[in-house]
């Protein structure tokens, strides 16, 4: 049982450290996100007038407008591409492969706890079937008797057992 609880410890252990570096990549994305924004709004804001400025002599007024929103895009575009390259890292791959292996051994002893239960059903049938048939008085023999000696046999054994 103490292997069982140190199993899940080791699966909500894997589980909370999967948890932070997704969260950690979800915050560094939601900055540069952010950062994209920022740049867009100050990109808007002083780049835009000065470089209106140095344009509006060379070219007519909507050329200047137009090469000025291109480059305000162009920033934003790089923002938003740098924070879709971002990756978990290669720590993630070893707690996911050790999670997996947990989750299998838990299924395993699942499986055995399963086992161990419908054992100790039947048992408790044999034993239910002995002992009504050793308390009716009319049916008091040998074969009552010996109904008793597998599932005390087998009592005896589970609790020397590991």
């Amino acid at each position: 049982m103490e292997e069982l609880l140190i199993k899940l410890r080791l699966l909500l252990r894997a589980e909370i450290i999967l948890l932070r570096i997704q969260l950690r990549r979800a915050v560094l994305q939601a900055a540069f996100y952010l950062a994209a924004v920022l740049l867009v709004v100050l990109a808007v804001g002083m780049l835009n007038v000065a470089l209106y400025l140095y344009l509006a002599p060379r070219f007519d007024n909507a050329g200047a407008a137009l090469a000025v929103a291109v480059v305000d895009i162009v920033l934003a575009a790089l923002a938003v591409i740098v924070a879709g390259q971002l990756h978990l890292g290669p720590e993630v791959a070893a707690v996911e492969t050790v999670r997996e292996d947990v989750m299998a051994q838990l299924a395993v002893d699942a499986e055995k706890v399963k086992i161990q239960i419908a054992e100790l059903h039947d048992d408790i049938k044999r034993i239910r079937t002995a002992v009504t048939g050793f308390f009716s008085f009319d049916s008091v023999n040998l074969a009552s008797l010996v109904q008793w000696v597998p599932a005390i046999i087998r009592l005896l054994l589970r609790r020397k057992g590991p």
